[in-house]
């Protein structure tokens, strides 16, 4: 009985985490009630084969730094590259002969990248990892941090920036020089100055510093420790 009501926090927390996420990110193509359903499913299923890997000790531990490290990867590629793209971006509106052609050819390379980074991160990684690290100590408190400021960054991302994007369809298609009402348009649909980028380098920082706490060293450290004790 104890053992299934430990089960009942991080189920709950993927269950929010990825209704809410996954419904935000469907509303744009599907309904409301069906992207929120799509998302219910999703969470059942990775809860049930996280629960599953869970139950194989070594496994899970293998598994578990498996996906911190493909969580640091996914969130560097997002911190950095997204850092550097706005940086690109700011530099691009500054100068004197920028067209919408110009803004829009540099800016869609980075769509790719986004979808990269997210897709993996709040489907497998971060849904995985509270169910995989729920356990007493510092590591579930940083995976636990860690889905926090994501779920704050895509809620963010979608209340703020997904409404004010530009009709690349037309801009794209513009090949005169931006007047200064066009590049503060520009700079304001693309959110030149948006500090999300400080939530996306906090997420790599925290995926880092639960690398130091390895689970599989943790596992085979008490395997090795048994097998001392326990000699044959």
């Amino acid at each position: 009985m104890k053992q299934r009501i430990d089960h009942l926090p991080p189920f709950a927390l993927v269950a929010v985490f990825t209704i809410v996420v996954q419904g935000l990110s469907l509303m744009e193509f599907l309904p409301l009630p069906t992207a929120l359903l799509i998302g219910a499913g999703w969470a059942v299923l990775i809860g049930l084969v996280a629960r599953w890997i869970r139950r194989r000790r070594t496994l899970s531990a293998w598994v578990e730094d498996g996906l911190v490290a493909l969580g640091c990867v996914t969130m560097a590629l997002f911190a950095f590259g997204g850092a550097i793209g706005l940086l690109m971006l700011g530099t691009a509106l500054s100068s004197s002969s920028i067209t919408g052609e110009t803004m829009v050819t540099m800016f869609l390379p980075s769509i790719p990248i986004a979808i990269a980074a997210n897709v993996p991160t709040e489907l497998v990684i971060l849904p995985g990892l509270l169910v995989l690290g729920w356990r007493p100590g510092t590591r579930r408190v940083l995976f636990i941090g860690a889905a926090v400021l994501y779920f704050v960054h895509r809620v963010w991302t979608y209340l703020v920036f997904a409404p004010d994007r530009l009709d690349f369809a037309a801009a794209e298609r513009s090949t005169a020089v931006l007047t200064a009402a066009e590049k503060d348009q520009f700079s304001s649909a693309l959110h030149i100055d948006d500090p999300r980028w400080v939530l996306n380098l906090l997420i790599f920082a925290v995926f880092l510093l639960s690398a130091f706490f390895s689970r599989v060293r943790e596992v085979s450290g008490s395997c090795t420790a048994a097998m001392r004790s326990n000699p044959r």
